[in-house]
């Protein structure tokens, strides 16, 4: 069973403190007369939001209304799963959601006991200016234990420390039980953490010490941020009678007796996690200076149990998250060629190293129906995931590009226009496509704004070739022309295509590998071995880096033309 009631903090000259059962699997909520829970207030839309029950859970979905449907003070804008004792506010109409504690099953839910005991944070505007009677600031003093109870308060304690490392809802849920054992004069407690997201206290676990009692008990906001805006820990011994207390405020009239607060401080005491509270609301006893001492004392426990689960967490999230990317790794590299081709007279080398786990790097070859053979070289703009899915996207349309154009330099445009469509969110390609004829030794290519190929030939001589032809990166301008290139390559000659992480490799220094180190390098190359000529550029530019990180994708690819003479 569920429903909602009016909050204390809304306008409830509309409700008139009406209770609106929900026993239908869909309510409609907003100001027309035939909706299911009908607000007459002029800020309300006609159709503001929509409850729906599916299977026992509950969610609120806002109906595009004019003013928005809040959840904690928070304005939603998709389906939201509703928690027992959770606040919406439609205007300035705010209203209590409700239901029975089965529903409540799931691990950060709002807890609530088996008797449906409801806590909530209350945000009345006249709490802004509570005080309390006294405090105690972080670090000022040491935290000493009183010999009251003492055997019952150091075994709880233990259990606190046993938990050190767990998930951290067992973690909270655990303490606040613990809290009821340490301090008997107290009827509620309660651990509210701050949200990295909202960056607000939310209730993370409650405890009271009587699971029969039927009351709805919530939290003064004010002692809250008073507590983690001071960094102090707070007591008030004697709510009724504070003078600081004026009747109207909602501490008072929550029946709070006692109360004593404590921030949750990180490690080196600067960042506030949460806060710790108990109060004392039925048992009429006080809390004193000395169980002040002793909750601070807990914080602190608190603070390395909670900060170790949470790296726990971290550290198997990371842990999983490694071996994702691993797996990515190897299908990456999958959609790379196995080996280089073998063609009579020719050699090949390549290699293929990306900065993180997932590159942006792409080369293939392609052996062609008529003996041709395409070689290509991509490099997305870019690391990491997103690279690595469009290059995975380039790896794909080349093929098909080669299958549907019936020209290459169309083939090459294809994909131009293809990386031009906005969902790639305006990341570019630098590409070299290659077309080699072992009848004919002639190579042609086009160049889509990638580093020029360099042609070595066997005196040391280099040349980069069709540089005047070199169009924009695809997915610039989807209308750019990419004209062919043309050349015959001689024996001994060796071309050798490379991604801008080789020119770019850095040094300890800062200094860059540059593209003229690549050429006076290749000058001095004097190998026949087509495998040997690309080891060693790339030994070469990683003595260079030394032990630097590497900062970017690393691919290249040698072709080389090494005449075999027939013994015949």
């Amino acid at each position: 069973m569920a429903s909602l009631r009016p909050s204390d903090n809304g306008n409830n000259t509309v409700l008139d403190n009406k209770v609106f059962p929900i026993n239908t699997l869909t309510a409609r909520i907003g100001r027309f007369a035939d909706c299911d829970i009908c607000l007459d207030h002029n800020g309300v839309s006609r159709e503001h939001a929509q409850l729906t029950n599916e299977k026992g859970k509950y969610f609120i979905e806002d109906l595009k209304s004019r003013n928005g449907t809040f959840l904690n003070d928070k304005q939603i804008t998709e389906k939201t799963r509703l928690r027992n004792g959770d606040l919406l506010r439609f205007c300035d109409v705010e209203l209590v959601f409700t239901t029975d504690a089965e529903d409540q099953i799931e691990s950060g839910s709002l807890p609530v006991n088996s008797a449906g005991i409801e806590a909530y944070v209350s945000d009345t505007k006249e709490e802004s200016t509570f005080t309390v009677k006294s405090q105690i600031k972080l670090g000022d003093k040491h935290p000493t234990l009183t010999s009251a109870n003492v055997a019952v308060k150091l075994q709880a304690m233990i259990d606190i420390g046993r938990n050190l490392g767990a998930a951290v809802d067992q973690v909270l849920a655990q303490l606040v039980q613990n809290l009821l054992t340490i301090f008997p004069q107290a009827d509620c407690a309660y651990i509210l953490m701050n949200d990295d997201q909202t960056n607000r206290l939310e209730l993370k676990a409650f405890q009271h010490r009587s699971a029969n009692n039927q009351d709805s008990f919530r939290i003064s906001r004010s002692i809250l941020e008073k507590v983690a805006q001071s960094k102090s820990a707070i007591l008030s011994d004697d709510v009724a009678n504070d003078s600081r207390f004026e009747p109207s405020e909602s501490v008072v009239n929550y029946n709070i007796y006692s109360v004593m607060a404590t921030p949750i401080m990180d490690y080196d005491q600067s960042e506030v996690l949460g806060v710790i509270q108990v109060d004392a609301r039925m048992t009429g006893r006080k809390f004193t200076y000395e169980d002040l001492d002793l909750l601070v004392s807990l914080a602190y426990q608190v603070a390395v149990s909670y900060q170790n689960a949470k790296l726990h967490e971290i550290a198997i999230t990371e842990k999983i998250m490694e071996r994702e990317m691993n797996i990515a790794n190897t299908v990456q590299r999958g959609l790379l060629p196995l080996s280089p081709p073998v063609i009579k007279n020719y050699g090949f080398y390549d290699f293929y190293r990306p900065a993180k786990y997932l590159g942006g790097d792409y080369y293939d070859y392609i052996m062609l129906p008529d003996g041709r053979l395409v070689f290509a070289l991509g490099d997305v703009s870019g690391k990491g995931v997103a690279a690595s899915l469009l290059m995975a996207k380039l790896s794909a349309e080349v093929r098909s590009g080669l299958i549907i154009e019936k020209s290459f330099e169309q083939t090459v445009q294809r994909l131009n226009r293809v990386f031009c469509e906005p969902r790639w969110d305006n990341r570019f390609i630098t590409f070299f496509f290659g077309v080699l004829n072992p009848a004919t030794n002639e190579i042609f290519f086009h160049n889509a704004g990638h580093v020029p190929p360099i042609l070595v030939s066997p005196d040391g001589q280099v040349e980069m070739l069709g540089e005047p032809k070199i169009g924009l990166p695809l997915g610039v301008m989807d209308d750019t022309e990419y004209p062919e290139s043309l050349f015959t390559i001689q024996n001994g000659q060796t071309l050798v295509i490379i991604s801008d992480g080789i020119t770019d490799a850095m040094n300890a220094q800062g200094k860059y590998f540059t593209t003229e180190g690549v050429l006076n390098y290749l000058k001095q190359v004097r190998t026949e071995s087509v495998t040997e000529f690309g080891k060693n550029l790339i030994n070469a530019v990683h003595s260079f880096v030394g032990r630097e990180p590497q900062s970017d994708d690393q691919s290249l690819i040698v072709v080389g033309r090494r005449d075999v003479v027939d013994a015949n």
